[in-house]
């Protein structure tokens, strides 16, 4: 009697043993659970906070529109021009004639004008054009070309500069014209595109520069004579016409 009752008392520790072991088991396994439950929330709320984070930058202005775009990419490398261009002295300034140079006057039509400076400049035909303004005066005014004849399209950027720092010394290049000399260098290269920077010396107190930014050799070189059309065009002061 004694022998059964003890192996039934064996049998009862040996079930409560499995039982606590069983119970401890699931226990660990429900804070596991909760552990890595817990965890993976926090990993997916800095997912979502990350690309939350990375909509509200883009979306935190207006969408540039391509001018503002070349604004942005053209005063990247109007900086580095300027940094070659500082450190470049030439022995002699060549002047050269305007009737030397071919100007192409086809379509250019179009006329922008502006009264605080008295600016005036012809655009050819299926071109818009953005200015700038500072202080209630023209800062610059930006001009790009429309009906898809380039790909991407080629801009003419005018700037009012500081006349007291022009160095003629700087350019390689002058033309007399009626009523401003024109200074520029041969055409620089830069990530794919080229550009050439007429500076217009005055005797007013606004000097000007105008610049030809474009991609691929071939469609600068097909484009150049539209562009000295263009600056040929270009008038200022009390009187424009």
């Amino acid at each position: 009697m004694e022998l059964k009752e003890l192996e039934i008392e064996n049998h009862n520790q040996k079930k409560m043993w499995i039982e606590s072991i069983s119970i401890s088991v699931f226990f660990h396994l429900i804070v596991l659970g909760l552990l890595f439950y817990f965890y993976g929330l926090q990993t997916d709320k800095t997912k979502i906070n990350s690309i939350f984070l990375t909509l509200d930058t883009k979306k935190s202005g207006p969408e540039l529109n391509s001018a503002e775009k070349y604004l942005n990419s053209e005063h990247i490398l109007q900086k580095k021009s300027l940094e070659k261009q500082n450190t470049k002295i030439t022995d002699e300034v060549r002047t050269l004639s305007f009737t030397d140079i071919i100007a192409d006057t086809t379509n250019l039509d179009q006329i922008y004008s502006e009264p605080t400076l008295n600016v005036s400049i012809k655009y050819p035909k299926g071109w818009t054009f953005i200015d700038q303004n500072q202080k209630d005066k023209l800062d610059g005014v930006t001009f790009w070309e429309t009906d898809g004849l380039y790909n991407p399209p080629p801009y003419i950027h005018l700037e009012v500069v500081d006349n007291e720092m022009f160095l003629e010394k700087r350019y390689a290049y002058k033309i007399n014209l009626e009523k401003y000399k024109a200074y520029y260098n041969d055409p620089e290269e830069m990530q794919g595109y080229l550009t050439q920077v007429v500076y217009i010396r005055t005797e007013n107190d606004e000097d000007f520069k105008i610049k030809l930014m474009m991609k691929g050799e071939t469609e600068f070189k097909a484009f150049q004579p539209r562009f000295w059309a263009i600056l040929k065009s270009f008038k200022f002061g009390k009187s424009l016409f």
